[in-house]
């Protein structure tokens, strides 16, 4: 194992192929969520109950999960699609409308009277003379698991809109929308469109298989592989191993991450950021660059050296930050 942090290619190399991102189509496949924020002003306590009462002075809405990684993507110059399922209902008409603001297509995502758009809805608050902290947060979850015709929908939606997709990225947030015979059959589709396929999983990466990347963090690998304790480079290898995967991206927050080959080659990088403002969208930034890179065919040094450079553009800022291609050749101008 190589313990480097240098890239495959030289980092001018990599800011010219970076242009390339804009002729790419991919397809993000998804639980879609709404993610709201209500920001306001604690001024009494109910007289009802000793609850604080908060005066509500704005409200945001912006897509999450599977829309935040599209809007990702897209910030990244790629051409991006989405599969998935929203309610009709208000949430999501501005879900929808969200993404389509941002550039993402959206025809493949389904419009269903029988559910309720997933949402996270956060209310933050303040005093007089102190920042405001989050005091509440209101999910919309499904109540089940996605019904048999919904089911048939998604793999039917996923046929359509994976026609010409260079690559295609299955996110599963909550296990719904992403079942198990949907893990079954989006390889099939992905290698009949000759399309490259990435998977990331907060509890279910276990159940991936057959996949040409996946990109789990350190107690995502774990818990899939049951393992209480263990060094990166065996978690990566057994993850390889157990899911038939081509290459896999481990995560592993302030410590970095560690990349594994097809090849079985192993490199561990560092983590690149300067600062720590929120690391909100991180992942994301990880995956993006991940997905768009390994369909240029960088070699997985690349791969993770990029990546770990876009995560670190992420984290310095407060908030969601979509990290754009400008940003991120511009971080590698200082690498030549």
């Amino acid at each position: 194992m190589k313990d480097s942090a240098l890239p495959g290619m030289p980092p001018r190399a990599i800011a010219a192929s970076i242009r390339g991102f804009r002729k790419l189509r991919v397809l993000v496949v998804g639980d879609l969520f709404l993610d709201e924020y209500v920001e306001g002003e604690m001024f009494e306590i109910s007289r009802e109950g000793p609850i604080p009462v908060v005066r509500v002075e704005s409200r945001t809405q912006t897509p999450g999960a599977a829309g935040n990684l599209a809007s990702s993507l897209r910030n990244l110059g790629a051409r991006v699609s989405v599969v998935g399922v929203v309610g009709r209902d208000p949430n999501g008409k501005a879900l929808l409308g969200s993404l389509r603001r941002r550039g993402v297509r959206t025809g493949g995502v389904i419009l269903d009277a029988g559910s309720s758009t997933l949402t996270y809805s956060k209310l933050r608050a303040r005093v007089e003379s102190s920042p405001s902290r989050e005091v509440l947060r209101v999910d919309v979850l499904p109540s089940g698991p996605m019904e048999p015709r919904l089911e048939k929908a998604v793999l039917s939606a996923i046929r359509r809109a994976s026609a010409g997709a260079h690559g295609i990225i299955v996110l599963d947030q909550i296990h719904h929308l992403i079942s198990r015979r949907i893990l079954r059959e989006v390889p099939g589709i992905a290698r009949s469109r000759g399309a490259i396929l990435h998977g990331s999983s907060r509890e279910h990466i276990a159940d991936f298989r057959g996949f040409d990347l996946i990109t789990p963090n350190d107690r995502e690998a774990m818990e899939a592989l049951g393992a209480s304790k263990a060094r990166p480079e065996r978690l990566a290898r057994d993850l390889q191993s157990a899911g038939r995967h081509r290459k896999v991206l481990l995560t592993l927050g302030e410590k970095g991450m560690t990349a594994l080959d097809g090849r079985g080659d192993l490199k561990k990088f560092p983590t690149y950021a300067r600062t720590v403002a929120d690391v909100t969208g991180a992942g994301d930034a990880v995956s993006s660059v991940a997905l768009l890179g390994n369909i240029l065919r960088w070699d997985i040094a690349t791969i993770a050296w990029t990546a770990s450079q876009a995560a670190a553009i992420a984290v310095e800022h407060v908030g969601t930050h979509h990290v754009s291609s400008s940003e991120l050749v511009a971080r590698l101008h200082k690498h030549f």
